[in-house]
């Protein structure tokens, strides 16, 4: 089903309101209030390109010298403060997609410094294209492999696998099935996500904060990164690795450092497209399973909007057989071939996009 989630008017929603700057002490109702937003409430839901309605109330005039409205990227207003309150409306169209922080700055007379903030979640005003997945050809895969990555590099296939004790790094024939040459991990470690990027292969771990990385040709363990929080999906845009915690977000990192560029949130138009899991980059837009689902998600790599959804449930049906969930994605550039499978699935499948 598909809704949009609209703001036709704001409520106020402000029992505690934090102070910051050089006075940090709680301000709660009944006390001492020099400005505060009476719009929009926290958490508030705007679709993209709406205007939304930002009210500011001042108690004491006397007290204020100025104030400023603003966001991460915009200066709403900013000015002395002249009358008790002051109505803006703020149109979203250049505001990112997800959470958005607008901010109320007071100065008082006394060169206090006191800020009023308030979350924004920005829902892009865009369907999904709807497509459905059909099976062009089947080809064997372990059924002990419990997949957590997939990917080709050239001709060659690599899969990650998951389990304590039993994870591992393997080149596998497509054909066969076959694993050729592999990499166990320590008992210690549960693989997840793996991308290649030039000559180095990497791979994610679940909840051991650690990113191995091999020698692609010779799975060679070269170095290692740490990390905080869970791995799940990897993948790559050339440049920079593009990896998922299960949440909602992208986080991209340099693949030398493995030290964080930058964060992302999905959604469609419906809200935040939580358990983004196993990642494939194809033609400029990021394929993401989404855990414990039969969809994929095709992401837009800039703006974090859904712009595709694949519904694979087909395939699960017909070729789960005794294994687990939907999880694997894979390109073959040279043969534009699409591939899927899932954990301990019998089937590795080719599959072709039908347009709903």
């Amino acid at each position: 089903m598909k809704s949009f989630f609209y703001l036709a008017t704001f409520m106020l929603l402000v029992l505690t309101i934090h102070s910051c700057g050089e006075d940090d002490t709680p301000i709660t109702r009944g006390s001492l209030v020099p400005a505060k937003f009476e719009l929009p409430f926290n958490n508030a839901s705007a679709q993209k390109g709406q205007s939304i309605r930002v009210e500011v109330s001042i108690a004491n005039l006397e007290n204020v010298k100025s104030i400023k409205v603003f966001t991460k990227d915009t200066v709403i207003f900013e000015g002395p403060a002249k009358k008790e309150s002051y109505l803006f409306e703020v149109n979203t169209r250049n505001w990112g997609i997800g959470t958005n922080q607008l901010t109320l700055e007071t100065k008082t007379t006394n060169d206090k410094t006191r800020r009023d903030n308030r979350i924004v979640k920005i829902i892009p005003d865009v369907f999904p294209q709807e497509y459905t997945a059909e099976v062009l050809k089947e080809y064997p895969h372990s059924t002990m492999s419990y997949t957590q990555g997939l990917e080709f590099d050239g001709d060659q296939l690599y899969e990650g696998t998951g389990g304590m004790g039993s994870s591992m790094i393997a080149k596998v024939d497509l054909n066969t099935g076959a694993i050729q040459d592999k990499k166990m991990l320590g008992e210690k470690y549960f693989g997840e996500g793996i991308t290649i990027l030039g000559d180095r292969l990497y791979q994610l771990t679940w909840q051991e904060h650690t990113c191995f990385v091999y020698n692609k040709n010779t799975l060679e363990e070269i170095e290692t990164f740490t990390y905080t929080g869970e791995g799940w999906g990897l993948c790559n845009n050339g440049e920079q690795l593009i990896m998922t915690d299960g949440s909602e977000r992208l986080y991209f990192r340099d693949p030398n450092t493995f030290g964080l560029i930058k964060t992302l949130e999905v959604y469609t138009n419906e809200g935040p497209v939580k358990g983004l899991n196993e990642l494939e980059y194809i033609n400029g837009k990021i394929y993401a399973n989404i855990y414990t689902t039969n969809q994929i998600a095709i992401i837009d790599p800039e703006t974090g909007i859904v712009t595709g959804r694949i519904d694979a449930s087909i395939l699960a049906l017909d070729y789960r057989k005794t294994g687990e969930v939907f999880n694997g994605i894979a390109y073959k550039e040279s043969t534009k071939q699409l591939f899927v499978t899932g954990k301990n699935w019998p089937n590795m499948l080719e599959i072709g996009l039908v347009k709903e």
